[in-house]
């Protein structure tokens, strides 16, 4: 009777007070029983592997508006670093997914940090941060040009991890390269728009297909299927170049 009676005061205090969850340490070959850890211990980290907290000015320590070296309060300003993706520059994540992007979002951003760096804000300023914001506009200009675009987004990528194409690059599917030729023949023979918006509804359902290699190929990390996917998307868009041409169509060729 009195072993039960202690298990039963045992089972009330346990409930009144429960241990914290299990963490599981390495491969699991040892536990440990540890409170859960506030939000805010230890560093946070986003998508880009980068700490997720907002940077602030080294000059007079407001928050920095951006991810770039840029303060709206004191009119700090430095180069942007050579390391910096064009994905952090525009508030895009990396990671895990370098290819997915919310193209809303990043106009959004573009228009956010050039109503900060544009040169027209500066012109009161010394001349050596006038220059640097001339060349941070231009920079920010072309991360949005590229990210916004899957082709140049994808070559972007490529280019980035050490896999960039060539201009000579071209697609090894003789059956595809076939229908490619043959579509742009068919946009320069023809005679009603309604047979170029065939033909380019049918080209746009090869691109969304394409576009999701390409997506997955990133996500793989699968940097060359990723470059033969780009390559096909180049020929593809290519038949809509064609298309919006129409009629001033030009003699037909692969590219």
């Amino acid at each position: 009777m009195f072993h039960i009676r202690v298990r039963a005061l045992a089972s009330l205090a346990l409930r009144a007070h429960p241990r914290p969850p299990c963490r599981v340490v390495g491969r699991g070959l040892y536990t440990s029983r540890l409170a859960p850890q506030s939000p805010s211990i230890g560093a946070r980290r986003n998508h880009d592997g980068s700490a997720n907290r907002v940077k602030t000015c080294p000059s007079c320590s407001s928050p920095l508006p951006t991810a770039l070296p840029v303060c709206s309060n004191c009119s700090y300003i430095e180069p942007i670093p050579k390391s910096m993706s064009y994905h952090e520059m525009l508030g895009a994540s990396y990671e895990p997914n370098p290819f997915v992007v919310d193209v809303a979002k990043l106009k959004n951003q573009f228009r956010a940090v050039q109503a900060i760096v544009h040169p027209d804000r500066w012109v009161s300023k010394p001349p050596e941060q006038q220059a640097i914001a001339a060349a941070m506009s231009s920079r920010i200009n072309e991360a949005y040009s590229q990210l916004s675009n899957p082709l140049r987004r994808a070559e972007y990528i490529l280019a980035r991890e050490g896999h960039a194409g060539e201009e000579t690059d071209s697609i090894d599917d003789m059956e595809l390269l076939m229908d490619v030729m043959g579509a742009r023949e068919d946009i320069a023979n023809a005679s009603d728009p309604a047979e170029v918006a065939e033909i380019r509804a049918q080209n746009q359902a090869k691109i969304e297909e394409t576009l999701g290699e390409i997506e997955r190929a990133a996500a793989e990390k699968d940097w060359p299927a990723l470059r033969a996917a780009a390559v096909k998307l180049k020929y593809l868009e290519g038949i809509n170049a064609a298309a919006d041409m129409w009629p001033q169509n030009p003699t037909p060729n692969h590219m």
